[in-house]
């Protein structure tokens, strides 16, 4: 990457960060537990004093994507006239999957009783109606359960619970407090209060209160923590600069950011 950035595109000078510490600057932290669920791929990253434990690092391949596919088999398997959603391009799934799912609070509940459940209908652009039902919190399940997709792994929240595990106990108290949401995957409605509900069940008796932090711009916080990194005026020593990488060579990237 740095070769590229150097030899292709000429710039003066780089900064590799984490983009779960970046979000975290989008809240004003630099300690905190980092749970990001973007478009490709899910994170949950412990950070201490802006430092990354890797050790409690871990991946989760549910994502946007992912869910946007299982969302066009979902409706596939639906009551809706085959011929209609035979027509649904992936930018119109794209669209019904964020404009109206919703994780569930208690998703068993939800899906066997249809009175819990909240069906509408969507007019798409050819003018015919859509009828979403319980594909609107099948949806984003997977980021709970991901064997939904086939997939072997522990949900988000369990990741996360791990997560605080390996992290020293005299400061998992402060990583619980400062649980920053981040990716366009976590603006579903209901996942800060489903994270927040299944972490207090996980460490119930912990004695640490859990504090979600899940600012409406956390679809885009990863940016925004970089934006504001990158302005500060203390900033300016943390570049590989072209000579850095004359002098060292590309490999220098892993020496100047560990």
């Amino acid at each position: 990457m740095a070769e590229v950035f150097f030899e292709s595109f000429g710039v003066p000078a780089l900064h590799v960060a984490n983009t779960g510490f970046l979000s975290l600057c989008a809240c004003g932290r630099v300690t905190g537990l980092s749970v990001e669920a973007g478009a490709g791929v899910s994170h949950v990253t412990p950070i201490y004093s802006g430092q990354t434990w890797m050790e409690g690092t871990y991946r989760l391949d549910v994502a946007g994507r992912a869910l946007c596919k299982h969302m066009h088999t979902l409706l596939l398997e639906s009551s809706n006239d085959p011929q209609l959603l035979e027509s649904l391009d992936k930018k119109l799934v794209a669209w019904l999957t964020k404009q109206y799912c919703y994780v569930s609070m208690d998703y068993e509940r939800d899906l066997q009783g249809k009175a819990c459940q909240d069906p509408v209908s969507v007019q798409i652009p050819d003018g015919h109606l859509l009828k979403l039902d319980k594909e609107r919190i099948c949806c984003p399940e997977p980021l709970f359960r991901p064997h939904l997709l086939s997939q072997n792994s522990p949900g988000l929240h369990i990741l996360a619970f791990q997560s605080l595990q390996k992290f020293p106990a005299e400061f998992q108290g402060e990583l619980m407090h400062n649980v920053v949401l981040s990716g366009g995957s976590s603006l579903f409605p209901g996942f800060p209060e489903r994270m927040c509900k299944e972490l207090h069940t996980l460490l119930h008796g912990r004695g640490h209160p859990i504090k979600i932090l899940a600012s409406p711009a956390r679809g885009k916080a990863a940016w925004l923590g970089g934006s504001l990194v990158a302005s500060l005026s203390s900033f300016s020593g943390f570049w590989m600069n072209k000579e850095d990488y004359q002098e060292h060579g590309a490999a220098y990237v892993h020496e100047k950011f560990k």
